[in-house]
């Protein structure tokens, strides 16, 4: 009598979902891990980060649901309408498909996510809008607007912001110094486009017309948007937006491609098998003709010495 349990999936499963909350974890609490901000300085004469302050067009509440809710929410109903086309869902098997979409959808956006911040706090590379946030004071008790300090090519490290003036808050001040790269950027950029990838590798929807380009047309304008909204927000340079855009893509593409890779490797497998199967059969066979064959020629040869022998 014997048995066998199943425990490869359930244990894939488990380690899958807690690596994923720990990385989620570690993402979301990032500052708490990392070392501070790098704190740089600047140039009193320096134009680029001049400009005024002004509220985000997109907003982070705005952001989350372009770059994140939507794009997995339409992913789920994909992939739930997809297995349902294949004939619906009765065991847990068939949940699969919806799962590892969902799995790698995750893993991409903390994995985005940790390199922008990691970018962010050791860059520390001072938004557009610095001047006008900060308003700085330097430790002879000028500011930037000073004669003294107004043409001169020192470059300040010291120096202290004066909220009062500006009336900033304790939020503004700290996010004067994760300018690069762009996280709107870099968030729009690897949700819309994992979703547009992801239409291109199903070949959804209405396979042959421009229905699926489009839409993936429309992914990809509306993370556009959102990088550009950045620069005219005056909340990145130009430089910031394009590391950021570049970056969400990368890891958008990167991650479709292992997924897809992941998802090919059991057919190659059974390829592999299905082709060594055939080449030993085949081998067997010209191993037996081949045997049939010796057999027929040393017939020949002992009825030919049989007839010889008997006719002398």
């Amino acid at each position: 009598m014997s048995f066998s349990v199943r425990l490869n999936t359930p244990v894939r499963l488990l380690v899958d979902l807690a690596l994923l909350a720990l990385l989620l974890i570690l993402s979301a609490n990032f500052k708490r891990f990392w070392w501070p901000t790098t704190q740089r300085g600047f140039f009193c004469n320096d134009e680029s980060l001049m400009y005024p302050y002004r509220e985000s067009t997109v907003s982070p509440m705005l952001l989350h649901w372009l770059g994140v809710h939507l794009p997995l929410l339409f992913l789920i109903l994909l992939e739930g309408f997809l297995t349902w086309r294949r004939g619906g869902i009765s065991e847990w098997r068939h949940l699969w498909p919806i799962w590892n979409t969902v799995r790698w959808f995750l893993y991409g956006h903390v994995f985005n996510n940790l390199l922008k911040s990691i970018g962010k706090q050791t860059i520390g590379r001072l938004r557009p809008h610095f001047f006008a946030v900060c308003q700085p004071e330097l430790p002879d008790g000028g500011s930037c607007s000073d004669e003294a300090h107004r043409g001169g090519l020192v470059y300040h490290e010291d120096y202290s912001c004066r909220p009062e003036l500006s009336g900033a808050t304790a939020e503004m001040l700290t996010s004067l110094h994760v300018s690069f790269p762009s996280g709107h950027s870099s968030m729009a950029f690897y949700g819309l486009v994992f979703l547009a990838l992801h239409l291109r590798h199903r070949r959804w929807p209405l396979t042959g017309s421009l229905l699926g380009p489009v839409l993936q047309l429309g992914c990809l304008c509306v993370a556009w948007f959102v990088a550009i909204s950045r620069v005219m927000d005056y909340k990145h340079h130009w430089s910031d937006v394009v590391a950021g855009s570049l970056l969400g893509a990368g890891t958008a593409f990167v991650v479709i491609q292992a997924a897809k890779l992941e998802e090919e490797a059991p057919h190659s497998t059974t390829k592999v098998a299905a082709t060594n199967a055939n080449a030993n059969e085949k081998e067997a066979v010209a191993v037996g003709v081949g045997d049939d064959a010796g057999r027929s020629q040393q017939l020949a040869h002992d009825l030919c010495q049989v007839t010889c022998q008997s006719s002398n």
